[in-house]
């Protein structure tokens, strides 16, 4: 008769396939199934007929903002929520998070949670839940909360899911009183796969969306990052992100960022982000404070070069349970 540790493990392995397969499926057939796809019309209400496609919804923590483009391969932790949950198991932590976002050019506010343990068990697991309440090109109020799962499938190859349910409202009207732009209420999946040749040397397989909403609030989006850390002190890191249903053609976003450790508890960061659809190119820069129990970030992006622009702002207070 098997144990309760072999069957544990047992299942646990099983879980792992699951997750695996899940992973490679979504990435793959999602990809094909995109690219394949007919583009849905347009309608006044999705797409105004001056072209204009609003931003994004992505949940930004502070230290992803301040690396541009550039932190989804070496994302830990709360982090790992919002870009790839296939890191959630890369180092062992049991954090809970409060942030706050702040448009000052849209008046825009988000605001939220997030709780990441990978000490439990042997899948890591990650939650996080925010609110909006916007203005501008994100003139549109609701929620977005996500659960993530990561699981290692052995020391250099790990998985990671993510379910997210996203409740957006427009907050714009037309003559009759009928909201109009964009709206969403949608559950959808992002996956990942990250793989570790070499100490210091990440690669992320990345897929956004891969339920397809129909909405540029939330893209489908496939990609990849990498990122190369010498001695845990400083990391240099870059994304490549395809998005495939907000514009006419696929349209990337792509950026650099680099991290720096003063002192074993300063990060320092910069970054440069690229968005070809929208035409924005985005500077970006970080810095915080971390010990063994808490960690303080505070991040900006600003466009540059573009005639409306924009900065974002992100606040974080983090406290280490273990």
């Amino acid at each position: 008769m098997a144990t309760r540790n072999e069957a544990n493990d047992a299942w646990a392995t099983r879980l792992a396939n699951g997750l695996a397969a899940t992973c490679v499926f979504a990435l793959c057939a999602t990809s094909s199934a995109a690219l394949a796809q007919e583009e849905l019309p347009p309608t006044v209400d999705e797409v105004p007929d001056d072209g204009f496609r609003a931003r994004e919804n992505t949940y930004e923590t502070a230290r992803g903002l301040g690396m541009g483009a550039g932190a989804r391969a070496s994302a830990v932790g709360t982090s790992a929520i919002a870009y790839n949950a296939a890191n959630l198991p890369m180092a062992r932590m049991y954090h809970a998070e409060t942030f706050a976002g702040y448009f000052p050019t849209a008046s825009t506010w988000n605001f939220g949670g997030s709780v990441v343990d990978s000490v439990s068990n042997k899948i890591a697991a990650g939650l996080s839940f925010h609110g909006v309440y916007g203005g501008g090109d994100r003139n549109y109020s609701g929620y977005d909360g996500r659960l993530a799962l990561g699981m290692p499938l052995s020391r250099a190859i790990a998985v990671g899911v993510t379910g997210r349910y996203i409740r957006l409202n427009s907050r714009s009207e037309n003559e009759n009183g009928d909201r109009i732009g964009p709206s969403l209420k949608a559950f959808t999946i992002d996956a990942s796969i990250r793989l570790t040749p070499t100490e210091g040397l990440h690669i992320a397989l990345l897929g956004y969306n891969l339920i397809r909403t129909d909405s540029p609030i939330a893209p489908m989006q496939l990609g990849g990052s990498v990122s190369y850390a010498i001695g845990g002190v400083f990391t240099l890191a870059g994304d490549v992100l395809v998005d495939l249903t907000t514009f006419d053609s696929a349209e990337m976003i792509f950026g650099v960022g680099a991290e720096y450790l003063i002192a074993g508890q300063v990060p320092v960061r910069a970054g440069y982000r690229r968005d070809n659809g929208r035409e924005i190119n985005q500077i970006t820069a970080a810095i915080g404070y971390v010990d063994q129990k808490i960690g303080i970030d505070a991040a900006i992006r600003q466009d540059i070069g573009n005639e409306n622009r924009e900065t974002q702002l992100v606040f974080s207070f983090r406290y280490h349970v273990q």
